[in-house]
Parts: structure tokens; sequence; C-alpha cells
């Protein structure tokens, strides 16, 4: 399973559409985060858990709409959240979706930090199983971003 979990990694990034309009000025900035139970620290999280993330995060506003698409854990949700924190360390709630697979238009101030220094964040989800987080994917940095969106327009260009 941990080789299909790396490989659903690779495509998910590849995968990231970058910046899309929006009004007034503002731009909707979209991550697509690839997750599983390896990255849950302090591990391990759901072994053969994974899943996506896709959020859109307003600029402006400072609002995210989200999206978890999660297989092989156990639902419901106890906590869905984006964590203040590098790689390999746990850090605090930073932004907390009410253990909802998805929804819209939750206002967070904090959101300017993650925009900020996304790969300083981290998105986990928890359930009853898994209390301290059953998978986990780190927001990608912003030379990753730039080099995604950089990538995408090269091979829609060669088409």
């Amino acid at each position: 399973m941990r080789s299909v979990t790396r490989g659903f990694g690779v495509l998910a990034l590849l995968m990231w559409t970058g910046l899309a309009a929006a009004p007034a000025g503002a731009a909707v900035v979209h991550f697509t985060i690839p997750m599983d139970g390896a990255q849950e620290v302090p591990g391990p999280g759901d072994p053969d858990g994974f899943g996506l993330a896709d959020l859109y995060i307003d600029d402006v506003a400072l609002t995210i709409d989200w999206n978890f698409d999660v297989s092989n854990i156990t639902l419901p949700l106890t906590g869905a959240h984006i964590h203040a924190a590098p790689v390999g360390m746990a850090g605090s709630v930073v932004v907390d979706f009410s253990a909802m697979l998805s929804g819209s238009g939750l206002f967070d101030a904090d959101l300017a930090g993650v925009l900020a220094a996304p790969d300083q964040y981290y998105v986990n989800l928890h359930n009853a199983n898994f209390p301290a987080g059953a998978i986990r994917g780190q927001l990608p940095e912003p030379a990753s971003l730039a080099l995604l969106g950089l990538g995408a327009l090269i091979v829609l260009r060669r088409r």
C-alpha cells in the first residue's frame, strides 16, 4: 500500500492548479495536498489510510473552502485542522474545520500566515482510532508551488 500512496502523492502534486481568478484583485490560492498515516508526528498514524486535501484560500477575504477525499480511514472524523509546524514536527491548531470533510467560506485571520509560509503548516485528520491524527499532509513550500505551476504551463504549452 505504501508504493500506491507515494505514487498517489506524486500524481496529486502534478495536478496542482496554482492561482485562480477572483473578483476585486483577490487571488484564490489552491493547494492539493497528499496525506497519509506515515506523515503523522508523533506517529504512526493509520498505516493504510491516505487521501487528498483540496484547500482554496482567498488571500483578501481570508476565507477557506476545503474538501478532504479520504480512503481506508474510519469515519466519522473527530477533528480536521491546519496546524502550524514544519515537516517532522507536531504543532498547534490554527484553522479548525470542525471535523467536516468539506465546507466553504470559513473565515480565519491565521490564513494570512498560512499563505505567507505554507511549508510551515500541515493538514491532518483525526478519528476515534487515531486521536492524535490518522493522516497528515504538509503544505508545499512556496518555491515548489511556483515550479509546479511553471511545469503545468510547459506541459499545456507542448500539447
